[in-house]
């Protein structure tokens, strides 16, 4: 029972606000809410097509247009290149620089006490300070959590990639080939 509740509670820790609510939704109510957004986006988009932006209609968007304003500002397919390129590894790494920063000040780290018989840790969020050992004389690390609890480590937290993420990284790196090899 106690597993039962347990993973429970990490489950709704787990899921986002929206997630809940989509899944409380029944299957109806999900295919109609998919329906007005693919109506919202077509609406959206049909500017965009009479516009010239698809390559279809001659307008001020059509990419032929496009890149002769590129060209009349001298912008080459090198300044595009390293663009896309430069997109690309923001996009890839923004994560990794921000768990880096994180960690080396301090912030996204629990404690991790065990408080029950279960192993269940504290959780609490911890300060780092660099204490003197009586005995040694020698400058420690410790972590002191809001219960006062004092460890020599704490858990980290990492921020990790999501859908969007994701695929804007995906479609950087695809902006970057379609200039580098057309």
């Amino acid at each position: 029972m106690i597993d039962i509740m347990k993973n429970k509670m990490t489950d709704d820790c787990l899921t986002s606000p929206f997630q809940r609510w989509w899944q409380s939704r029944t299957f109806l109510q999900q295919r109609i809410i998919r329906s007005c957004l693919s109506m919202l986006v077509m609406v959206i988009c049909i500017p965009f097509y009479y516009l010239g932006l698809f390559g279809t209609v001659d307008g001020p968007l059509h990419p032929a247009r496009i890149g002769q304003a590129l060209a009349n500002m001298g912008v080459t397919q090198t300044h595009s290149v390293i663009f896309f390129l430069s997109f690309l590894i923001a996009a890839v790494s923004w994560n990794w620089i921000y768990n880096l920063v994180s960690l080396g000040i301090g912030a996204r780290l629990t404690c991790e006490r065990g408080i029950a018989a279960d192993g269940t840790l504290c959780g609490a969020p911890v300060k780092r300070m660099r204490v003197v050992r009586k005995r040694t004389g020698q400058v420690v690390t410790e972590y002191v959590c809001s219960k006062g609890h004092r460890r020599p480590r704490a858990h980290f937290h990492p921020i990790k990639k999501g859908t969007v993420s994701h695929t804007v990284w995906v479609i950087s790196l695809g902006f970057f080939l379609v200039v580098m090899f057309a």
